[in-house]
């Protein structure tokens, strides 16, 4: 059929060629070791050594239902066969691939006595070279002298390291574009006709057509020669003439300094919104941030470096009764954390909190079947707690499912992002003390700050509770808290000698690894003031 070798359309599938010899000095048949093959033509992912690889699912085929010609192989034995007088030589061509029909139609076996058997013209070169060479260098057309040429490269001996050279170059080359980001890119089209929608009928199409514009109302109402695109949006929210995207940027970065913006509606900078309370103020601000070119860094150091900045948030009872939400500035607000920045305060103050930065979301610590309930197309979800440095990964790195937002997140306030918010609501709730009490990032982080105290704390209960306030507050404890965790040690420290099981049930909260070389009773009992000092007011407010 097509012309071609194969029975079915043309082509064929050779999945085995095996060889099985006798004579009558071995009557029986014995199977005779294939060393080599090699062809003329090779389809590409057929090629003919797969015919002695013993594998039914490969072979040799050669683009009989594209290509219909005559083709040639050669099998060699891996060694020379000594049959003597009447040795029968029994060929057997194996078929057995997927391809229906794709069998050897028109073949012809030849044998040689030869101990190499010599590679015939037309079996060493493809038959268009072969064609090409046959000819007069005269008469040979440049794409036929240039395919010589390059057959030649391919081939030459002399140039193998070139060639290795070139193959290695070729996969780093292909090495670096896999590590290239990708992303789609739309092609421009005629934009659509906008007509006004009568009565916002848009069936209706007897309004009057209009173009992309400026309102009328904003300073680059001009009229433009060409038509609007999202270009000029951008250039418009950073020209130097309109000042209210600089204005509303660096009045959010002063909400988070100071707890409250110059202006108290973060989202709101129009008529709906508050009149700053220092409108200078937050001009110079928004003109410093222009004028640095949009350096965010710059206006963080200016914030932060101000003497304003750097006063403290304990004011005298004239100025809090004055001036209570502390808009005037005279002295540094006090506000709560937020949710992401609690749990990095516990990390880090129990020396657990990991600097890594970038990679993908990470799974803490959340209570078993709380994601039973979230569905997708695949069926459940499956919550595995993240291992190893992932498990102390900054705040900003916790998965997030709007639908199921992490259980401590929701305590703290965290938004579920299902729509954007400017600014997060502030509650104090029980729930809140429970959550810095139970939860396991929490419970492990007060047993890592309890072993902390141990090694590094004093020799005495007194020294210990002293370096525990210095490092989660910054202050030392006054009298009445030093007397009240002493009698909590104390008393911890008693019940956990009597039920070690219980004091090892506690210091075996979390992944982090407990240390042998200290006491269960005592490792417990420090972790119960631990988790103390992390539930106090102060260790969950910036003040």
């Amino acid at each position: 059929p097509n012309g071609g070798l194969g029975r079915g359309n043309g082509n064929f599938v050779l999945t085995g060629f095996e060889v099985v010899a006798s004579s009558n000095a071995a009557p029986d048949p014995a199977s005779v070791a294939i060393g080599a093959a090699q062809a003329d033509f090779e389809q590409k992912d057929f090629p003919v050594a797969a015919t002695i690889d013993g594998k039914n699912d490969t072979g040799w085929a050669v683009s009989g239902h594209e290509k219909p010609a005559n083709h040639e192989a050669v099998f060699t034995f891996a060694a020379p066969l000594a049959g003597g007088q009447g040795t029968t030589l029994v060929v057997r061509l194996k078929h057995q691939s997927s391809y229906d029909q794709h069998t050897v139609g028109k073949f012809r076996l030849s044998l040689t006595t030869a101990a190499s058997p010599a590679v015939t013209q037309s079996m060493a070169l493809p038959q268009d070279i072969l064609a090409s060479i046959s000819k007069a260098k005269e008469t040979r057309t440049p794409d036929e002298s240039n395919a010589l040429a390059a057959y030649y490269r391919g081939i030459a001996p002399a140039l193998n390291g070139v060639r290795d050279e070139v193959k290695t170059a070729e996969a780093r080359k292909t090495e670096i574009e896999k590590q290239v980001p990708t992303t789609l890119v739309s092609v421009s089209i005629e934009p659509r006709e906008v007509r006004i929608l009568p009565r916002g009928n848009w069936m209706d199409e007897s309004g009057e057509v209009v173009q992309p514009a400026v309102p009328a109302f904003l300073s680059h109402a001009q009229q433009h020669e060409q038509r609007l695109t999202r270009l000029d949006l951008a250039n418009w929210l950073i020209a130097r003439d309109n000042p209210l995207t600089a204005r509303a940027f660096v009045n959010r970065l002063w909400k988070q300094f100071y707890g409250t913006g110059l202006s108290k509606k973060l989202d709101e900078f129009g008529s709906q919104g508050e009149w700053p309370t220092h409108p200078e103020l937050l001009d110079w601000l928004a003109s410093e941030f222009v004028d640095s070119g949009w350096d965010i860094k710059h206006v963080v150091r200016l914030m932060v470096t101000s003497a304003t900045y750097r006063q403290a948030s304990t004011g005298n009872e004239t100025s809090v009764d004055r001036d209570p939400e502390n808009r005037l500035l005279a002295r540094q607000a006090s506000f709560r954390l937020g949710a992401e920045f609690i749990r990095d305060s516990a990390l880090t103050v129990t020396g657990l909190l990991s600097a890594k930065v970038g990679g993908p979301s990470v799974f803490p610590y959340q209570p078993d079947g709380y994601w039973r309930d979230c569905n997708t197309f695949r069926g459940p979800l499956i919550y595995t707690a993240s291992t190893g440095e992932d498990q102390y990964r900054r705040g900003l790195y916790t998965i997030w499912k709007r639908s199921f937002l992490h259980p401590s997140m929701i305590a703290f306030d965290a938004p579920a992002r299902e729509e954007c918010t400017a600014e997060r609501s502030v509650s104090s709730t029980p729930l809140q003390a429970l959550v810095l009490l139970n939860d396991p990032t929490y419970v492990e982080a007060a047993r890592c700050f309890a072993e902390k105290i141990q090694r590094c704390g004093g020799q005495t209960p007194e020294e210990g509770i002293a370096w525990a306030f210095h490092q989660a507050l910054a202050r030392t404890p006054t009298d009445a808290e030093l007397k009240l965790l002493r009698e909590l040690y104390d008393r911890h420290c008693a019940e956990y000698e009597r039920d070690k099981e219980a004091a090892h049930r506690l210091v075996a909260v979390g992944m982090a690894p407990v240390p042998q070389d200290l006491p269960v009773e005592k490792l417990a009992a420090w972790t119960s003031v631990a988790r103390v000092v992390l539930n106090l007011h102060e260790t969950v407010t910036r003040s």
